[in-house]
């Protein structure tokens, strides 16, 4: 039987689950047998996503020795230094879900899928590299149920503030300096961090009026999206691979990095106008449940691509 072998598949974020999912829609789908590869001694047990089903694991060091000429490996680009391209048989898929989580991208693999518009662009101008665009999905069926946005805190704040620790403490340094020429007593909360649940993570999410994103740059950006699925309002940098879904003034109040203290003025702005904010937050609801973020759409379009890559087998 050919095998599927997914590289970081337990490690606890979210492109690593979607790689995840990639082995199993090959499992499921195509009938290949789902291996987890491990990186740093990760395994399926620490408690924020949940497996169905639980893949056995190999140690990354094994990888290349095991794997054979029918099997697939699937690797995101964070870790293109392993040079897996080079050194791994079998046919090679990268889901490209960044342009920051690596240096020099491994350019030795069969396929490469984008998960937004300025990856595609990113990886096409750089490195001559076409691909599709398939984003990520999200499960707002399995998230609990938001409170109204009426019923939540006056003035909740939750912010997210992922990247670069120096610089992240920098910004948000300099972003209370601004707000608190207008709202000196603004709390801004952080959002949970280290081993919580992804249900209690989203309900964490939907029980605010509003989340402050501060991450400048990502491929894509799953947070503010499930912001919006649980009806709060976002408010951030679009973080360039945002741009897919966030259309600042109708969904939600986003502005490109660096623009700090546009960003502190639109925050501010949607405090003092509540109908507004509950407005983005209806409309980023709707932007959020779409079709096309779906684990359904996921799940055909990447079966198109391996339906290609496998020459039509199922």
């Amino acid at each position: 039987m050919a095998r599927v072998f997914v590289v970081g598949a337990y490690i606890p974020n979210g492109g690593t689950l979607m790689a995840y999912h990639l082995g199993r829609i090959l499992q499921q789908d195509f009938g290949l047998e789902g291996w987890a590869v491990r990186v740093g001694g990760e395994s399926p047990d620490h408690g924020i996503f949940a497996y169905d089903p639980v893949f056995p694991s190999i140690d990354l060091d094994a990888l290349p020795a095991t794997i054979r000429d029918e099997d697939v490996l699937i690797a995101n680009p964070s870790f293109s230094a392993h040079c897996l391209g080079l050194r791994c048989a079998g046919r090679k898929v990268m889901y490209v879900q960044g342009f920051t989580t690596f240096d020099l991208l491994d350019g030795h693999f069969d396929l490469y899928v984008s998960v937004s518009r300025v990856v595609h662009d990113f990886i096409r101008n750089l490195y001559g590299i076409d691909s599709e665009v398939i984003p990520p999905f999200i499960r707002p069926d399995s998230f609990p149920t938001p409170p109204p946005w009426p019923d939540r805190p006056e003035g909740g704040v939750l912010l997210h503030n992922k990247g670069h620790g120096q610089r992240q403490t920098l910004l948000l340094e300099r972003f209370r300096q601004l707000v608190a020429r207008r709202r000196p007593g603004l709390v801004l909360e952080p959002l949970p961090q280290g081993k919580i649940r992804q249900p209690d993570f989203a309900a964490r999410l939907g029980q605010a009026r509003h989340l402050l994103s501060l991450c400048p740059a990502e491929g894509f950006g799953l947070i503010p999206l499930e912001a919006m699925a649980m009806g709060t309002t976002v408010i951030g940098f679009d973080a360039f691979g945002g741009r897919d879904y966030l259309r600042p003034g109708d969904n939600c109040e986003s502005v490109p990095w660096p623009r700090l203290e546009a960003l502190a003025d639109r925050l501010l702005d949607l405090l003092d106008q509540p109908e507004r904010a509950r407005t983005l937050a209806e409309r980023g609801r709707a932007t959020a449940l779409a079709d096309r973020f779906t684990p359904a759409h996921f799940r055909a379009a990447w079966g198109a691509q391996f339906e290609r890559l496998l020459g039509g087998r199922r």
